[in-house]
């Protein structure tokens, strides 16, 4: 049995009352989504300090986040973000460029990321 400690922690100060959805490691570090439909980029060294970047509104009601590794090896450089509006938007955490997006009907989009879980 291993014993853990809590070295660090992430909180998201402004706007009061939000919450952190999903965090996934990628290359630059951890990204994360939250109820302010925000991505913000993490330093997992650092998790007390200021975000290394936020990219804000990436979709309306933001409800999914997934790492997307681009080459055949190594660590994901880009994310993808889904939400309620129908739009599935591909990102680079470290620089906020969308890289592309595409619109779909809500229940398709309901279907790929909630049943799949299931």
């Amino acid at each position: 049995m291993y014993t853990l400690s809590a070295v660090d922690s992430f909180h998201v100060s402004e706007p009061k009352d939000t919450y952190i959805y999903d965090i996934v490691p990628v290359a630059a570090g951890l990204a994360a989504i939250s109820s302010d439909d925000s991505l913000r980029l993490l330093d997992p060294l650092t998790l007390s300090g200021a975000p290394l970047n936020s990219i804000r509104r990436v979709n309306t009601d933001v409800t999914c986040l997934k790492a997307i590794n681009n080459t055949t090896e190594g660590d994901a450089l880009l994310v993808c973000t889904a939400g309620r509006d129908g739009r599935v938007c591909l990102l680079d955490p470290r620089t906020g460029a969308k890289v592309g997006e595409v619109r779909i009907g809500k229940l398709w989009l309901y279907e790929l990321f909630y049943c799949e879980k299931s």
